[in-house]
């Protein structure tokens, strides 16, 4: 199948071209500078979501379409709502068989009173109204958030994962590719037109947990340092400033409220039950020391 994939230059993106191509499929990828591709012989469009042409151009003799979007918790959401609603009204007009929506981040049923949260449910439902038969693939959290340099460098230099989560949450990490997998099982499963699955790893991990399993593969001792919501949402706010269009005060006000939902919510946000969802989306998701292997040794 030949599938159009959106925020294909993020690194969500890349894990989505390559599992693409390990599958058989034939990705395009949307980039205005193809050099910033991360996999090497993806074929790449040029796309504007405020011009209809070079939308409808990009998706000419396409079949289905993956969209993922920058982070409504560092970016502006209204224009990134807009530009979902766009790619719908013209993957609807070019008669596309299939979309899958990845928000990066859990949505619950109904909007939540979080910006990032309810952004990313406005985007699914604007790209379901599209009439394009959609699928919402919805993951709690990464195990590739534990690559970036800011938790990265604790993990390597100073032997503990720093992590706002509290010592006692179970949390189902799962890794992009899983997820990826997961996006292509359901471009096979057009009858599942209208679902949404939040997805995680095949367990839930306590921080202390995190830290003894992986700190074995690493061959020295890792420990569980829960850090504190206000200095990680003050962190992320350095690290993302030079591309956030969100002031200071707002984002590290959204990254609270939502982060402190994760760690004490009453849903359990970052724990779910995969039975029923790879009965459905059958694939085999990845152990945590098998990842570890791969990316830290």
């Amino acid at each position: 199948m030949k599938v159009l994939v959106f925020g294909a230059t993020g690194d969500q993106g890349e894990a989505q071209l390559r599992r693409l191509i390990v599958a058989g499929h034939t990705p395009v990828a949307v980039a205005r500078d193809p050099s910033k591709l991360g996999v090497a012989g993806v074929a790449s469009m040029a796309a504007d979501y405020r011009d209809p042409d070079s939308l409808a151009r990009a998706l000419d003799g396409v079949e289905a379409l993956f969209v993922t979007m920058p982070s409504t918790s560092f970016q502006a959401a209204d224009p990134l709502i807009r530009a979902v609603d766009a790619i719908g009204q013209a993957a609807r007009r070019q008669g596309l068989r299939m979309a899958v929506f990845n928000s990066s981040m859990i949505i619950k049923d109904k909007k939540r009173g979080f910006a990032a949260h309810d952004a990313r449910w406005e985007m699914r439902e604007r790209l379901r109204d599209s009439g394009v038969p959609t699928v919402s693939i919805q993951p709690v959290i990464y195990l590739d958030n534990l690559l970036r340099a800011w938790a990265r460098k604790h993990i390597l230099e100073e032997g503990r994962i720093f992590y706002p989560h509290h010592p006692d949450l179970d949390v189902c990490w799962i890794c992009q590719d899983d997820v990826s997998d997961l996006m292509i099982a359901a471009l096979d499963r057009p009858h599942l037109s209208g679902r949404a699955y939040n997805v995680g790893g095949a367990e839930a991990i306590r921080g202390p947990d995190l830290a003894r399993r992986l700190g074995a593969v690493l061959g020295r001792p890792l420990r569980f340092d829960p850090r504190p919501i206000p200095d990680f949402c003050e962190a992320m706010a350095g690290v993302f400033k030079d591309v956030a269009t969100l002031d200071r005060d707002r984002l590290t006000g959204e990254l609270r409220r939502i982060y402190e939902w994760y760690n004490f919510g009453e849903e359990k946000p970052f724990s779910v039950d995969m039975a029923p969802i790879l009965a459905d989306l059958p694939v085999t998701l990845t152990r945590l020391e098998d990842w570890a292997e791969a990316h830290f040794r």
